[in-house]
């Protein structure tokens, strides 16, 4: 078992940096064994990359999903989720803007209607905030958009500017963020 998951780990790290890409003998090769000892574990390249993509789409969803009771909590479990992994944030913008063909649909499915129930989740602790009048209303999904649009920018940064600590700034971001939807000021 502990090959598997030593298959897994590094076809995901390859994954990540170079895409689909990424082979079999170079897996086999980070694992230390010959490339047909991977098919004792995974039939095809394309069954180990969907074995990966569901292992990981099941840690990323529970772990944002228990934090859904608070706006700032959701955008600090999602940003501290990457916090410690850039191959985990290339893994999963590589997944959501550059999908491979050889990803079972059914997944990708599942990943979209998750994607779709935690914009649902922001959305509606945005109308909740609107009614006790703490956010601007009528323009809870704009403001649900730009919610999501500032935590994938932010990531995106983590990529491009990876000389700077970027995470040093969240709260004063989110800070200035609040500050903007906030119907008090």
């Amino acid at each position: 078992m502990e090959t598997k998951v030593k298959i897994i780990a590094s076809a995901f790290e390859l994954f990540a940096k170079k895409g689909i890409s990424f082979t079999l003998a170079e897996v086999a090769k980070e694992v230390g064994i010959r490339k047909a000892s991977i098919y004792a574990h995974f039939e095809s390249k394309e069954l180990l990359l969907n074995e990966i993509i569901d292992k990981e789409k099941n840690e990323y969803f529970f772990e944002i999903s228990q934090e859904n009771d608070d706006l700032k909590r959701i955008y600090y479990g999602i940003l501290n989720y990457y916090s410690n992994s850039h191959t985990k944030l290339l893994f999963w913008k590589r997944l959501l803007l550059l999908p491979p063909e050889a990803i079972e649909p059914s997944i990708l499915i599942k990943i979209h209607q998750l994607l779709d129930e935690r914009f649902e989740i922001v959305n509606e602790l945005i109308k909740k905030e609107a009614k006790k009048r703490h956010i601007n209303h009528n323009h809870e999904e704009s403001i649900c958009i730009m919610f999501f649009s500032l935590i994938h920018g932010l990531l995106s940064s983590e990529l491009i500017y990876h000389s700077h600590d970027i995470n040093e700034h969240y709260e004063f971001i989110w800070n200035q963020f609040w500050k903007g939807i906030n119907d008090q000021n």
